[in-house]
């Protein structure tokens, strides 16, 4: 397996693709990894981070021979092992070969706590792994700004400060998430929503400095239609993509546009 160095990472767009329960095999999930490896292999810009349900990350890690992906895990009991039927534990994460886990995710909150999505992010820093850590609003109404800052100090309120270089933060507002209503949000939306996330950041760690080490990507019914917006208006570090993360088509064009959108900044 190969292992992909931060400063790889760090100078490449992340497409962090969540997969949810849509591939329902073992036979499915490789050949969905397989039918876009060759083409990530390939690029030069993009770095994409496969989230498959936890019972195929096996699988699909002994596929990775390449520094342009890695594997991803959609969630992680924050204890390493125990009495706890069904769940999947950090260390058993962590064992096969995950780099990155997604906490908070708006289809998981109403089944944990906040205290809860906090163990949890400190379980996978402790374990050498990279929180992704959903931030997102139920409306944008008058308290939104209220909404988003208190997630953030119900996590980071209990996470050590220690590491804001391993943080990615997936600003992801629940009214804009797929389901029927696919009604993302807009590229000014999403600014005005990481000042605020950056701003809050700032104050718990009390450095601008960690929040400039951090990550910022958006996720919210994302797909190769209105990707460019945010490519061209915003400083986004990536996206967290869910609704069209399987379908291989719709990958293929999202690289493609951030390919291009990366080659022709750096000509200007």
């Amino acid at each position: 397996m190969w292992y992909t160095t931060s400063t790889m990472i760090n100078k490449k767009k992340l497409l962090i693709a969540n997969w949810k329960m849509n591939v329902t095999s073992q036979k499915e999930a490789e050949g969905l990894f397989l039918s876009i490896r060759n083409v990530i292999t390939r690029l030069n810009h993009t770095h994409m981070i496969c989230c498959p349900p936890h019972i195929y990350l096996n699988q699909v890690a002994e596929h990775v021979n390449s520094n342009n992906y890695t594997v991803g895990a959609q969630d992680a009991y924050a204890e390493e092992s125990g009495s706890r039927t069904g769940e999947t534990s950090v260390l058993m994460i962590k064992n096969a070969e995950v780099g990155h886990v997604i906490l908070g995710h708006s289809e998981r909150r109403h089944l944990e706590t906040k205290l809860d999505v906090a163990r949890k992010v400190s379980a996978v820093l402790e374990h050498g792994m990279k929180p992704i850590i959903c931030i997102g609003e139920e409306q944008r109404d008058k308290n939104w700004k209220k909404e988003i800052q208190q997630q953030l100090k119900d996590v980071f309120d209990r996470v050590s400060k220690k590491e804001p270089e391993n943080i990615i933060i997936a600003y992801e507002p629940i009214w804009a998430i797929s389901g029927d209503k696919k009604s993302p949000a807009t590229s000014v939306q999403y600014n005005e929503s990481i000042a605020v996330i950056k701003e809050e950041l700032k104050k718990i760690f009390r450095t601008q400095k960690a929040v400039e080490e951090m990550k910022f990507v958006y996720g919210g019914s994302l797909d190769d239609k209105n990707i460019e917006d945010f490519l061209k208006n915003t400083d986004t570090d990536g996206f967290l993509v869910g609704r069209v993360s399987h379908d291989p088509r719709i990958l293929m064009s999202m690289f493609r546009l951030i390919e291009t959108h990366v080659e022709n900044e750096e000509e200007l």
